[in-house]
């Protein structure tokens, strides 16, 4: 089973399908689906499961970890603890719990004309980015005035993403 490093949860005691829906926002049957080797009855403490979570419209889902508080969240996050507030309404953000889901909003609220924008994720670079929406690298840092080190992103930074190099197509002539 393969899931990304934010989807994946270890099993903690008390744990059910039931709850980790409820706590997740998502369908037991979505966990289910994410997890068909698991005996959905049976959860093991310490057993990793995918969870399907939701999208996080216009920020990243984030996974509360041990020792995490809101300020060091917001911090790591480059955002103000207000702004993770206001993006999570329903969830108190003052009592954590381990492998709680979160969204955090852009870093930088970057105006995009283009409409088109990615929030950097772990790991990801620019030049990766560049390559994966097919522009060159020089593009995407004209549009993206506020990154001041191209080469140290901060995960959750708002990247406009300008449109794709369209490659004209090759059109042999022969002659006869």
């Amino acid at each position: 089973m393969s899931c990304s490093y934010d989807q994946q949860y270890f099993v903690q005691p008390g744990d059910t399908l039931y709850l980790l829906a409820q706590r997740y926002n998502i369908s037991v049957i979505g966990i289910e689906q994410a997890n068909p080797d698991i005996d959905s009855t049976n959860l093991l403490v310490g057993q990793r499961i995918c969870l399907p979570l939701p999208p996080c419209e216009n920020g990243l889902q984030y996974i509360v970890k041990p020792n995490d508080t809101l300020y060091h969240i917001a911090q790591m996050y480059n955002v103000s603890p207000e702004t993770i507030l206001n993006k999570n309404p329903a969830v108190n953000l003052y009592q954590l719990q381990i492998g709680q889901a979160i969204c955090i909003p852009p870093s930088i609220d970057v105006e995009c004309p283009m409409d088109r924008f990615h929030i950097v994720r772990p790991g990801e670079t620019l030049g990766e980015l560049a390559i994966r929406f097919n522009i060159p690298l020089e593009s995407l840092l004209a549009v993206n005035h506020h990154i001041d080190n191209p080469n140290q992103m901060i995960v959750g930074t708002k990247l406009c993403v300008p449109s794709p190099m369209v490659t004209p197509p090759v059109v042999d002539f022969y002659y006869d």
